[in-house]
């Protein structure tokens, strides 16, 4: 049996830190009160409501709704009963209330999101379903088809736990994952180039950043006419090489920046032939940015 100290204490784990563990995160967020679509069951409003700042969770999509604690909820999500719950709530260490970050849905922090991730494991690749990720690239001024056309839902898991992002698979095996919480594009495996091809062309369109590659789509309101390839970064450029070099045009989207400009006199200094059509985003420093301040809701 738990003490009462005991139990006082597990009940102290947040509930948003758990949900996020499962790759569960809220559809809004308003003030340390957080939504999500129930993880009880399936549905397409968002009823379960999270209070953060008292751990405590409402699901009003049940008719014997009630506020409920962490080991209520563990009881309900993993079918098990109280001493099981308390003992699940117990391995959970780092995970209480007092460490929590009311900034940051996810145990990826910018730091794990600036390098390649590695001892991981792919749990799943699948259509882009997820409320959350679709938000996310809605966010960007990208719509569902476009998104749903061109990315994938990737599950993964590590020794952190279990997470999920909007991407797609790199020419050499990895994987390029973004979403709200990653402030910048994180790697799962080694890093590298993603060929969108188009048989029988013999031009290439060159992005630094899968959204920059998305952006475009969107601005030429029409799927690609020619290949694609996206760098995922400029370091990468020298893998894209071979194929650029045997290519009757490149144009080239590259970002208005030193590493941009940089990379791309490397491609005329090799012989590429390099129509440049950074000019569309002059005075942003990628397509990306330029879309979306373009398409920002007033």
């Amino acid at each position: 049996m738990k003490t009462p100290q005991q139990i006082k204490e597990l009940k102290q784990v947040s509930i948003v830190n758990y949900l996020r563990g499962k790759g569960i995160y809220p559809t809004s967020k308003n003030g340390k009160c957080y939504l999500y679509l129930s993880p009880l069951r399936e549905e397409k409003t968002a009823s379960f409501s999270v209070d953060a700042d008292r751990n405590t969770f409402l699901d009003f999509g049940n008719s014997d709704t009630k506020t409920t604690s962490i080991i209520d909820l563990v009881m309900l999500m993993e079918k098990v009963n109280f001493l099981d719950a308390c003992k699940i709530l117990e391995g959970l260490d780092g995970e209480k209330k007092t460490e929590f970050q009311t900034d940051n849905f996810s145990l990826l922090t910018v730091k794990t999101s600036e390098k390649t991730v590695k001892n991981y494991q792919i749990t799943a690749v699948k259509d882009l379903q997820h409320p959350a990720l679709i938000r996310y690239a809605e966010s960007r001024q990208i719509n569902f088809k476009t998104a749903f056309t061109f990315l994938k839902e990737i599950h993964y898991s590590n020794s952190k736990g279990k997470f999920f992002g909007l991407g797609y698979q790199t020419d050499n095996g990895g994987y390029v994952l973004r979403s709200e919480i990653m402030k910048k594009p994180m790697n799962l495996g080694t890093t590298g180039i993603k060929t969108f091809e188009v048989p029988e062309s013999n031009a290439i369109s060159i992005f630094e950043g899968m959204f920059d590659f998305l952006a475009c789509v969107e601005y030429c309101k029409r799927l690609p006419r020619c290949t694609a390839i996206i760098l995922n970064s400029v370091s990468n450029l020298s893998k894209a090489m071979p194929q650029l070099i045997g290519a009757t045009n490149i144009y080239s989207y590259l970002d208005n920046d030193d590493a941009g400009r940089k990379a791309t006199q490397k491609m005329i200094d090799a012989g590429v032939n390099i129509l440049d059509k950074s000019d569309i985003y002059t005075g942003y420093k990628d397509f990306s940015e330029y879309w979306s301040m373009l398409n920002k809701p007033p």
